[in-house]
């Protein structure tokens, strides 16, 4: 089994796997926690840069169920200018429910795209969940010669896990450096550790969440803006 057969086996588990599905669903207070986090520190990050979705086509690298269009759109981006590429034909048919958005089933190793063809390529839990560095090389690749002069890649990922789970593996800083050596990279740490954030809260109540965050030790996961200069 190659690398992206195994990654489409492991999301088709993950997708018929209900209790994994509500876990993640923005009804557990620790996963809206996390989200609400992460979209303060991006717009947080993209203004440190100057930067914006506005009048940008952007791509959104494993858009999966498309959950992450409407993000890009609040911040910005176009409905008409942004593009979603999967895997897997069976999220994809969810992500048209959006609308707008125009999607192709493909490989982030083969993007059907000409060579700088967008302004902004957006990555959201994607790397870490491919195992063969190899085949992240070509990735990372593929997104580089996409992105246009000027354009930046939105990356948010973890850097590091306590999961022993052998289809996900963390993407330390400096392997986001050494994928993408021509961008310049802005990074922030943010997300307490889901698992113990959703303990915590279930025994003390949503409002130790802040408190988590503020800890710091407890981070997993790295928000990074690369811009091709």
């Amino acid at each position: 089994m190659d690398e992206l057969e195994r990654i489409d086996r492991r999301y088709r588990e993950r997708d018929a796997d209900a209790s994994l599905a509500g876990f993640w669903s923005l009804r557990n207070p620790a996963v809206l926690h996390a989200a609400q986090e992460r979209e303060r520190r991006v717009l947080q990050l993209l203004a440190a840069e100057g930067l914006g979705f506005e009048g940008r086509r952007v791509l959104d690298v494993g858009c999966g169920r498309g959950t992450e269009f409407a993000n890009l759109l609040r911040w910005g981006a176009p409905a008409g200018s942004l593009v979603g590429i999967d895997l897997m034909h069976a999220r994809l048919a969810e992500a048209r429910t959006h609308g707008g958005v125009l999607l192709a089933q493909a490989s982030a190793t083969r993007l059907p795209f000409a060579d700088a063809a967008f302004d902004a390529v957006v990555q959201n839990v994607v790397f870490s969940s491919i195992v063969d560095a190899a085949t992240r090389r070509v990735a990372a690749a593929e997104m580089r010669r996409v992105l246009r002069p000027g354009g930046f890649v939105l990356w948010y990922d973890a850097f590091r896990t306590r999961s022993t789970d052998p289809h996900f593996r963390a993407v330390p800083r400096a392997e986001v450096g050494q994928l993408f050596p021509d961008l310049r990279w802005r990074f922030a740490t943010l997300t307490s550790d889901i698992g113990i954030a959703a303990r915590a809260q279930r025994l003390a109540g949503a409002g130790v969440l802040p408190w988590l965050d503020a800890l710091r030790l407890l981070r997993t996961n790295l928000l990074g803006v690369g811009v091709l200069g």
